[in-house]
């Protein structure tokens, strides 16, 4: 399998935008998919690693979903108000 191109999105340490789920976090690391050692269900060749700025859990996006937050428009379809326990 031939390397897509380079990634040219946000770095790591950055904040960038998660299209897939509207929300912004830090970026930890982006990878190729067959670096990874487990099952990533990730359509394109690369998976971003984000984390809340304040703490919290990491999550897994497609890194074509990344962007720069002034790039980014923001999905509709996501709430981004407070969340009810």
């Amino acid at each position: 399998m031939s390397r897509p191109t380079p990634y040219k999105g946000p770095k790591v340490g950055q904040e960038p935008y998660d299209a897939a789920t509207g929300r912004v976090g830090v970026l930890q690391d982006i990878c190729h998919v067959d670096d990874l050692i487990f099952d990533h269900r990730m359509p394109g060749p690369r998976v971003a690693f984000l984390r809340p700025a304040a703490g919290g859990l990491e999550w897994m996006t497609d890194a074509g979903n990344v962007q720069f937050p002034e790039e980014a428009k923001k999905r509709p379809d996501v709430y981004d108000g407070p969340r009810r326990e």
